[in-house]
């Protein structure tokens, strides 16, 4: 930590406080105040996960060009040591949106999902929580999730014994049947870790989105995972509805979207979200 204090202090911020918060199960998270402004700090090993704040600090900037969703000002990103990596934010004054605000949330949302690519995928491998996403591009929406994101995940469960053979037999199934349960969209910039603790409303209300996980993907798994975790108000969902229908029955594709945050979950924190995705893979 004397690393990075020494580091903060050649930005000339004139910080004088240090505090650490609660930051999520992933980062040590400090706020830090000088005279009249507050920044927040996150910090993390800059051996176990390579570059994993300056592509966050990228993935904010991809998200600030499309015009849609506020995302906090980047002060700094960088390394301090051969041991941490940090990523220096503007510190986000949070309050209670009104229904107004949530409905702001899902036509920003809507706007977002119609950035456009020709593939799918992203022009680097990045992360989401602390697991690495491949991003490799690919013609499709079906292999693009079965090959970079199911079965890599599969393969890791796998590796801590957490799930069977048997299983991986089901989620091979499941991956040959993708193209048949997914409509056909275009590739959309999505946000892809978009649950209730990655949005902020600011002291106007208005909504700030965090921890972009982001790459062109299908559309429904923003929603899918907005839906998995809760906290959003129906306002948000109806919105977006009216914004960009989603395709008919998509509720019967939740499962197989949420599929993949469920992965992450199950390897991060077990329990029972192992349970989740064995309920999921039994139908396969």
């Amino acid at each position: 930590m004397n690393e990075i204090l020494e580091r903060l202090k050649q930005l000339n911020l004139g910080i004088d406080s240090i505090v650490p918060i609660k930051g999520g199960d992933i980062n040590d998270a400090f706020r830090l105040e000088s005279f009249d402004k507050k920044y927040f700090l996150k910090v993390n090993s800059a051996n176990n996960f390579p570059h994993l704040f300056k592509k966050e600090a990228r993935a904010l900037d991809a998200i600030k060009k499309t015009k849609t969703f506020s995302v906090p000002k980047v002060i700094h990103v960088g390394e301090a040591g051969k041991d941490f990596q940090f990523l220096l934010l503007e510190w986000i004054e949070s309050s209670t949106p009104t229904v107004v605000n949530w409905e702001n949330l899902g036509r920003n949302l809507a706007k977002l999902h119609q950035n456009t690519n020709k593939q799918f995928g992203w022009s680097e491998d990045n992360y989401i929580a602390i697991v690495v996403q491949p991003n490799s591009f690919t013609t499709t929406w079906s292999d693009f999730y079965a090959n970079n994101r199911i079965m890599p995940m599969m393969k890791l469960l796998q590796n801590k014994q957490l799930i069977t053979s048997k299983q991986i037999k089901s989620a091979e199934n499941l991956c040959k049947q993708l193209h048949s349960i997914f409509p056909e969209e275009k590739p959309t910039l999505i946000h892809g870790d978009f649950w209730n603790g990655n949005i902020l409303a600011n002291q106007k209300g208005e909504f700030t989105v965090i921890d972009p996980a982001i790459y062109y993907g299908h559309r429904e798994m923003d929603i899918a995972i907005a839906k998995l975790f809760g906290g959003f108000d129906e306002a948000f969902f109806d919105a977006y509805h009216e914004s960009f229908p989603l395709e008919s029955n998509y509720e019967e594709r939740l499962p197989i979207a949420q599929l993949f945050p469920l992965l992450i979950h199950a390897y991060l924190f077990e329990g029972y979200y192992v349970k989740d995705v064995q309920t999921i893979l039994k139908k396969f």
